[in-house]
């Protein structure tokens, strides 16, 4: 390790210990089964685009562990691996409720770039390479672990490219299996460092919160979504969503718990640990549904794949549901009396106008229905459809009223019985379809 530290040695006072530490972190980070007992996480949908995390990491280290880890801020462990994207209301707190801290910005960049370099120390022999070669491949790896993710990407891709074409040094590297877990690592994610106080019990349990947004839904077990996939699953399964969820902390425990919390209006239908890629496979049993999803794995099998929930979450069979597709019903069988008795009942104007309007006047209060953002969102298709009963209602019981464009308007009543009965037809599909 000598050649390393001489050459990166700023005249930092507290170098050596920040080398020293990064250089303990390397096994921690590399093979963390091996010291974090197990992780339990519960997803919370604030809406369709925003989740609510809270993990709790159970570990175990050593009085030699703690010591190692020494910096001048205390002990840092590399407690977890989260994706670049932006988290806002960060939050970590210990056994006792108390907040701990975690390194900034620059010390944990400096962290985990220690950590990679003395990994790649162990592969190659840092004496023998040039200091031209040695710098730039130090700012390489430097690019990679403080970069934001799409930059890092394309530094990585690089790397490897240079790798395959015959650099015999970057080569090594990358058929190294630590320095490569660290590297597919490192890009993409970046390291939590939490700072704990020198003395203290051996195992240790501390939890963190965050807020962040769900990416964008795009592949389904592996297989891209196509067009015509997607429009025959939102046939059979209306009133549905589909999520992808990262759980970037599933590979780093001997055990994995998780679970996503859905508003009461809604229910899981569908709810799996997903491994990958290259190959995607089920990780934890399969739950049907649910109205709390909770999956185990209790191992991951390559610590270096990527960990997904995949959930399809539902509009549940409730009364809400059922009123709407009764009220689209009982409007197109008004509309369709009306058009087959060719309207020619004892004055059926004040009556008929009466019986549409208020059901127009009930679809349009309950195509609000709905305070929870992820809801709403779910109950859009249904809001239109009861948006287009509304609209069905009023111009039959409009046309009616006000005798347009005679004082029998019954192609106007067919057109708009038409309409409600599509949409009776799709509410009455959707209730059916809806999870009990």
């Amino acid at each position: 390790m000598a050649p390393v530290t001489e050459r990166l040695d700023d005249e930092d006072e507290e170098f050596d210990q920040w080398w020293l530490a990064g250089t303990a972190c390397l096994p921690l980070i590399a093979e963390p089964s091996r010291w974090v007992n197990r992780q339990v996480e519960t997803i919370e949908m604030l809406s369709h685009e925003d989740t609510r995390r809270r993990v709790s990491i159970d570990f175990t280290l050593s009085a030699h562990d703690r010591e190692a880890l020494k910096v001048p801020d205390g002990v840092c462990v590399p407690i977890a691996v989260l994706g670049k994207a932006a988290r806002r209301n960060f939050d970590m707190r210990d056994e006792g409720g108390r907040a701990v801290p975690v390194l900034g910005r620059e010390q944990n960049s400096r962290l985990a770039r220690f950590a990679l370099l003395a990994a790649v120390a162990d592969v190659i022999e840092p004496a023998a390479i040039p200091d031209e070669v040695f710098y730039e491949l130090v700012a390489e790896l430097e690019e990679l672990v403080s970069l934001p993710a799409d930059h890092a990407g394309a530094v990585l891709e690089s790397f490897v490219y240079r790798a395959q074409e015959g650099d015999a040094l970057r080569a090594a590297i990358w058929d190294d299996d630590r320095c490569r877990g660290l590297l597919e690592r490192l890009w993409f994610g970046y390291i939590v460092f939490a700072v704990l106080p020198q003395v203290g019990d051996d195992r240790r349990i501390l939890k963190f919160a965050y807020s962040e947004r769900i990416p964008t839904e795009g592949t389904l077990l592996g297989k891209p979504d196509r067009l015509l996939q997607r429009a025959w699953g939102k046939v059979l399964h209306p009133d549905t969503k589909r999520f992808w969820l990262e759980c970037p902390g599933a590979a780093s425990a001997a055990s994995f718990h998780t679970e996503v919390v859905i508003p009461e209006e809604l229910r899981a239908e569908t709810g799996v640990l997903v491994g990958g890629p290259p190959y995607y496979r089920a990780l934890s049993s399969v739950e049907r549904d649910v109205d709390r999803v909770s999956l185990y794995a209790s191992e991951v099998p390559d610590a270096l794949e990527q960990v997904h929930v995949y959930v399809e979450v539902a509009t549940q069979r409730d009364w809400p549901v059922e009123q709407a597709a009764a009220t689209a019903l009982v409007v197109a069988s008004l509309l369709w009396i009306g058009v087959l008795s060719e309207l020619r009942g004892p004055n059926p104007g004040a009556t008929v106008s009466l019986l549409l309007g208020g059901a127009a006047l009930y679809s349009g209060l309950a195509a609000g229905e709905g305070k929870h953002q992820l809801v709403r969102q779910l109950f859009k298709a249904r809001q239109r459809w009861l948006g287009l009963v509304t609209l069905a209602a009023l111009v039959g019981s409009a046309s009616l009223a006000f005798q347009y464009p005679c004082d029998r308007p019954v192609s106007i009543w067919s057109g708009a019985a038409v309409a409600a009965t599509i949409a009776a037809a799709r509410l009455l599909w959707s209730w059916f379809r809806a999870p009990r």
